[in-house]
């Protein structure tokens, strides 16, 4: 049965994906100068992430900070996401720990889930019959509800829950 798909959707799919690159990009901000070497980020990206840090002005730094978000979109961001949580989690980032295919299905859940709510979640219970729909749609809520900090938090917790089942 095809699913009906509205433009509304479609915007709240793309919001919450501009959400997740602008987040992304202000945490890429927050790391030294040294560990942002360990991401593996391309040129232009570490560039403009380090003519960010830089700036000190708050309209020229949300400029870059759009910069930078406009790169991330033709990256990897799932990858460059998987990288920075584990730099974050472990203080290092290890190839081990790095696993490209399970970081990109993670990042597409992740925004699935929080982009198409009860919807997302049906779809994933489908592939994946086994996983609890409440303690799923509890942390797809938390991470809605958070603030910045918190938010990090919640959305490494449902991303640790949904990389159980994608393993």
């Amino acid at each position: 049965m095809d699913e009906l798909w509205s433009r509304t959707d479609e915007k709240r799919k793309n919001r919450i994906t501009e959400d997740a690159l602008a987040r992304l990009s202000d945490d890429l901000i927050r790391v030294g100068e040294k560990k942002l070497g360990e991401l593996g980020l391309p040129e232009d990206l570490l560039d403009a992430v380090v003519d960010a840090q830089r700036i000190k002005s708050a309209p020229a730094r949300n400029r870059q900070l759009r910069r930078v978000r406009g790169l991330l979109r033709d990256a990897d961001f799932g990858g460059i996401q998987a990288r920075l949580s584990a730099l974050l989690e472990h203080g290092s980032v290890n190839a081990t720990t790095v696993d490209a295919e399970t970081n990109r299905r993670e990042t597409h859940w992740t925004l699935r889930l929080l982009g198409e709510g009860m919807t997302g979640l049906d779809a994933f219970l489908l592939e994946f019959p086994n996983a609890d729909r409440t303690h799923l749609w509890q942390l797809v809520r938390n991470v809605g509800k958070a603030t910045h900090e918190r938010r990090v938090k919640a959305e490494l917790k449902l991303r640790t829950a949904l990389r159980s089942f994608l393993r």
